[in-house]
């Protein structure tokens, strides 16, 4: 069977390599729409993992606090514990360079006379590793950095850096270069290794340290050593596994990795009719060569294996296009959707990409499982038919065309039975707005046949003209419906991602309108990545204050936190408000819940009051208590009110600045807010800030700015998606044309038949070029349809059960507009070289069969 295989592959190469091609080209986009995405999960991930492994060694545990620093003295009732072989402390920065705001360096405290391998000290020199450690050791400011990013920034030992966490400035000195990517291939480039005590010294952390490393003795259980130093700890910390550390980063991007591995799969979906045709279209050709091996002795099953089997071959075809193409759009993503990741969720970006045999065997899965499920239908029908059947020719049409109307039933019978469900059981599931939109998309293709035969029936052709383009819809419904569903699904994604992205776009604009009301913005070079540790210090607050255009200035405290079961991990935020009219936090943030009057009196009672986002996760509404997991207790705070927040999926809290000190300690603000007096300019006072501060790692933003600037976070975040969208357009316009191509080959004698009573080939191209842009038309419209539909659902039902938001639907018609003319274009132009193609038929083709 196998040489029968390659023989019929190599014809089909030399007799149909349009339609091959095609529909390669189709599974591949599809497979490539799913490895760029897990490339870019997967590349989250490991990012994650890499910093973990680079840092933390071959710990068996690390000790964390529940507040992102920990006292340096828990370090000697860790070393206490009998199972305890070795412990460490870290102290972990993100750090801004002067002069390159575009660079920051995860600079990494250690103890580097611990008894543990690190690869600073991994030289075979025994003289030489212990010159390094000395110099490490003794030389302020002394530094490890990674080879190859002291090469791209042209950087060699004995250069000095100044760099700035929050607004202090530090000088270090280049020290070593350490390749720490050969001890741990997915360690950061960007990675600094120096001594702890020249970290906390150099940039101002006495006495505080963010981790713990743990080694165990053997034989010990690192669970009950890990419940062991919980309890003898205090509530204040959190003893992990590597594993559980990994398990963190990834609950943080769960919702935005299943978001966009779900919008991946739409592209396999649309493929799998784009292979549906091509197969249907092949063996409609070949029946008779079934029927000639049934004669001989084939039995069903094996038809119906060979069959398979070449579907199967072209499904491998389009993984091996589809794994370079998927690569090329996740290096195309790679910046966007690390800065996403970086400004949102996790610190560390993605700094590489790995095609790794997981992501290759999900290929292999994913092209070889949707040809075969779009092969696997028309495979059966042709396994089925007896001998006779096959050598009698059979219309493929006519059956869609009575079948119409039973299958659209069959899609409104499932719509109900899972809107059923879902109102019954599947809001309650976290998944079920998933499941309930998989049966949207699934029922869509359903309705087609019918939809197109009601619509293009009636057509009455006078002539070569639109209407003949119309009613050869109907007279080919079995292949022009699925070109239709593939385009009508890849629309309705199109549609629904788009009034997603606008409502939510609308709803943001709304939102900073009432809480972004403050003239200037002060922040440090360091806040995006380490804002948990970028401080502002009060003599520079005093200076700003203390300016003739300022007439106040509002201080904020931003930290995370977890809340006392750790189920969740909250942004608390401290508010120091300004004194003057219309600055009181109760008024600026919109409110879900509560009265901003008794919002306002219940935060200066000590009070909280919580995002939307946080009341739905954890459950919460005005009246109960967060109960927050702080370094010396559960912390507990009634809460006043609810608000609309849009800054956190992970949840967002905020407390006066005295009821968070009052709690959890500190009093250093991460950024400040400066109202002017009136007349003021914000834009040239902002300048002016700039200017006079040059010297400081401080970043001015007028309150334009800013919104521009969240605005370009907000389009950054979702670039991805449009990747995706151009990919499902691109595979359902393959399918249109695909399907032109094998009407063009099936309909040889009809279209030479046409020519020998006079038609033009320009009067038989423009008869091809309507058809293809009638199945846009109504792809377009069916796709309208259900692209409202899903959107609905992915803005009032996924969005809240994932993400937590409210979001206002709005309708952004310039945008759908412009789409409308693209998915035409794609249609029409997807018809071009099949109609020129069909244009070139001859009168001469015409034989006795076609009279």
């Amino acid at each position: 069977m196998t040489g029968y295989l390659l023989r019929v592959l190599r014809r089909q190469w030399r007799t149909s390599r349009t339609l091959l091609l095609l529909t390669v080209i189709g599974v591949g986009l599809g497979v490539a729409s799913v490895v760029a995405i897990q490339l870019l999960n997967r590349g989250a991930l490991a990012a994650f993992d890499g910093s973990v492994r680079a840092v933390s060694g071959r710990a068996d545990l690390t000790v964390m606090g529940t507040v992102p620093t920990l006292d340096e003295g828990l370090l000697t009732r860790v070393l206490d514990d009998p199972d305890v072989a070795g412990a460490w402390p870290l102290v972990r920065l993100d750090v801004a360079v002067a002069g390159r705001p575009d660079i920051l360096l995860d600079v990494v405290g250690v103890d580097l006379l611990a008894p543990v391998r690190y690869p600073l000290v991994g030289t075979g020199d025994p003289d030489e590793a212990r010159a390094l450690l000395t110099r490490a050791v003794t030389e302020s400011g002394w530094v490890a950095l990674t080879p190859a990013f002291a090469r791209a920034e042209g950087w060699v030992v004995g250069d000095t850096l100044t760099v700035s966490s929050g607004s202090r400035l530090a000088r270090l000195v280049v020290g070593a270069l350490v390749d720490f990517q050969r001890f741990e291939p997915l360690a950061p480039q960007r990675l600094a290794v120096m001594d702890i005590a020249s970290a906390q010294e150099l940039l101002g952390r006495h006495g505080r340290i963010h981790q713990i490393d743990v080694t165990l003795a053997r034989g010990a259980d690192p669970a009950a050593v890990a419940l062991r130093l919980a309890t003898h700890l205090g509530p204040g910390t959190r003893v992990l596994t590597p594993e559980q550390r990994r398990q963190d980063a990834a609950g943080l991007l769960r919702a935005f990795r299943l978001n966009l591995t779900a919008l991946s799969l739409i592209s396999v979906f649309v493929g799998v009719f784009l292979v549906l045709t091509a197969v249907q279209a092949s063996l409609v050709r070949r029946r008779r060569e079934f029927g000639v091996l049934r004669s001989l002795g084939a039995t069903p099953r094996q038809v119906l294996v060979l069959i398979l089997s070449e579907a199967a071959t072209l499904g491998l075809l389009g993984v091996g296009l589809g794994l370079p193409m998927g690569w090329w759009a996740a290096r195309l993503n790679l910046d966007s959707v690390s800065r996403t990741l970086t400004s949102i969720y996790v610190m560390e970006g993605i700094e590489d990409l790995r095609l790794t045999p997981v992501v290759i065997a999900l290929a292999l899965v994913v092209g070889v499982a949707g040809a075969l499920a779009g092969a696997l239908a028309p495979a059966l029908d042709m396994a089925r038919r007896d001998t006779d059947r096959l050598l009698a020719p059979f219309n493929l049409h006519r059956a869609i065309g009575h079948s119409a109307g039973r299958l659209a039933a069959a899609a409104l019978a499932a719509i109900a039975l899972a809107t059923v469900w879902f109102l019954m059981a599947g809001r309650d599931l976290r998944l079920g707005g998933f499941v309930y939109g998989f049966v949207m998309l699934v029922t869509l293709p359903m309705v087609v046949p019918l939809v197109v035969r009601t619509v293009a029936g009636p057509a009455r052709p006078g002539g070569l003209g639109p209407a003949l383009s119309l009613r050869n819809l109907v007279a080919r419904l079995q292949t022009t419906s699925l070109a239709v569903a593939a385009l009508a699904v890849t629309v309705s994604m199109l549609v629904s991602i788009t009034l997603l992205i606008g409502s939510f776009r609308s709803t943001l604009v709304t939102w900073l309108d009432v809480t972004v009301r403050a003239d200037v913005y002060v922040s440090t070079a360091s806040w995006m990545r380490g804002g948990n540790d970028s401080f502002l210090d009060r003599p520079l607050l005093d200076e700003l204050l203390a300016m003739p255009d300022v007439a106040a200035v509002e201080e904020q405290r931003r930290l995370r936190i977890f809340t006392a079961d750790r189920a969740h991990r909250v942004w608390l935020n401290g508010i120091r408000t300004a004194a003057i009219p219309g600055a009181e936090l109760a008024g600026r943030l919109p409110l879900l819940a509560g009265d901003p009057t008794v919002v306002a009196a219940g935060l200066e009672g000590g009070g909280v009051l919580i995002g939307e986002p946080l009341a739905r996760r954890a459950g919460l509404a005005t009246g109960d208590t967060l109960r927050l997991a702080g370094p010396r207790g559960t912390v507990a705070l009634p809460v006043v009110g609810v608000a609309y927040d849009y800054t956190s999926e992970g949840g967002t809290a905020f407390v006066t600045m005295a009821t968070l000190v009052r709690h959890l300690g500190g009093t250093a603000p991460n950024n400040a807010a400066l109202f002017l007096v009136p007349g003021a300019d914000a834009e040239r006072t902002a300048a002016a800030l700039t200017a006079a501060y040059a010297p400081r790692p401080l970043v001015f933003r007028s309150n334009r700015t800013l919104r521009r600037e969240v605005m370009d976070v907000f389009d950054q975040t979702f670039a991805v998606t449009r990747t995706l969208q151009f990919m499902a357009l691109l595979i359902a316009a393959c399918g249109v044309s695909l399907t032109m191509v094998v009407q063009a080959r099936a309909r040889a004698g009809e279209l030479a038949l046409l020519r020998a009573l006079g038609a033009t080939r320009r009067q038989v191209f423009v008869l091809f070029l309507g058809e293809g842009t009638a199945m846009g038309l109504l792809g377009l419209v069916l796709g309208l349809g259900g692209g409202t539909g899903l959107a609905a659902l992915l803005i009032l039902v996924i969005n809240r059960v994932w993400f937590g938001w409210t979001i206002r639907p709005s309708w952004p018609g310039g945008e759908l507009a412009a789409q409308a003319v693209l998915v035409l274009a794609a249609a029409t132009l997807a018809a071009l070289y099949p109609a020129a193609r069909a244009g070139l038929t001859a009168p001469g083709q015409l034989t006795r069969d076609d009279l």
